[in-house]
């Protein structure tokens, strides 16, 4: 069964309220919605800035984990993408809204690789276990049924996989293991090169959102923790990223036991050489969150396209 909302304390953008390792909902603008700031029409050929920066020094992964998962003295759940099978939350995206902003479009960076059809992407790799629910609509807030929702984000530390050389033909998405600069984004680490994490697709249905389940992505140099996506309709590609709220981030850093040896990120959503620049507003980046009563996060963002 789902949770309901009085199974999360409450996060603010400015400061912590109270709840299980200092982590909850946070009430955020997304895409679309009343109160919204406008924001710009993006295109789906649209660019901003440059991934910038370097991945970060610690190679390392977090370990694999089974898929049982624990829940650590903070109250954080601490396991993989397994940790979340099964389970169901509450639906986010049951308040009316009344008017669409067309998401804007943003780089696709340098780390763009092979992908997979399959809901857990984190192939056992440990850290936040982090339910991404996306929700596709159009300009007057229709949900979009059967559109290709692509994400791919970095480790605990900092890192994306490589991914396979080649695909398994049941997948039915490519990719392109071609747009990947491998030394700068895997850093040459041993295990990124050997793995396919954090990167994975879902087809959207009648309600336009796919869910994922993976772990909450890391930090690198010069960038604020992002999470890269295309949506694919009819043939047309939209690329852009959604980021999170910075007092959420650090409090994830700084206090679970995957990240904190990484340490808490130089970049935050008013630094960031992406976030901000070309009509993509922190309003519209940044996702909202709530940690689940199981010490899991879910994060949920809705993207207008044209």
């Amino acid at each position: 069964m789902g949770q309901n909302k009085d199974d999360a304390k409450t996060l603010g953008r400015r400061s912590v309220l109270g709840g299980i390792g200092g982590l909850g909902a946070l009430a955020l603008l997304v895409a679309c919605g009343d109160d919204e700031a406008t924001g710009t029409t993006g295109t789906d050929g649209g660019t901003t800035g440059t991934d910038g920066g370097t991945t970060g020094t610690d190679g390392g992964t977090t370990g694999t984990d089974g898929g049982g998962g624990t829940i650590d003295a903070n109250g954080f759940a601490v396991g993989s993408g397994a940790y979340l099978a099964d389970k169901t939350y509450e639906n986010p995206f049951t308040t009316p809204v009344a008017a669409c902003t067309l998401y804007v479009a943003a780089t696709e960076g340098p780390c763009h690789s092979n992908t997979y059809n399959r809901k857990d992407i984190s192939d056992g790799l440990v850290g936040l276990p982090t339910r991404f629910d996306i929700r596709v609509i159009d300009a007057s807030c229709n949900p979009v049924a059967g559109a290709v929702v692509e994400i791919w984000y970095a480790s605990p530390t900092g890192t994306y996989s490589k991914a396979a050389e080649t695909l398994n033909d049941a997948s039915g998405y490519g990719g392109s293991l071609g747009d990947l600069n491998v030394a700068f984004c895997t850093g040459n680490a041993t295990d990124a090169l050997a793995a396919k994490w954090l990167r994975g697709f879902q087809t959207t249905g009648a309600d336009g959102r796919a869910q994922f389940d993976g772990i909450f992505p890391g930090w690198y140099k010069s960038r604020t923790p992002h999470v890269h996506f295309i949506v694919s309709v009819n043939g047309k590609k939209f690329i852009s990223q959604f980021v999170f709220d910075d007092t959420l981030t650090t409090t994830i850093y700084t206090q679970h036991g995957s990240y904190k040896a990484h340490g808490d990120k130089d970049t935050t959503t008013t630094t960031d050489s992406v976030v901000g620049k070309g009509g993509l507003t922190a309003e519209m980046a940044i996702a909202d969150a709530k940690q689940q009563a199981d010490g899991a996060l879910l994060v949920w963002h809705s993207v207008a396209v044209s």
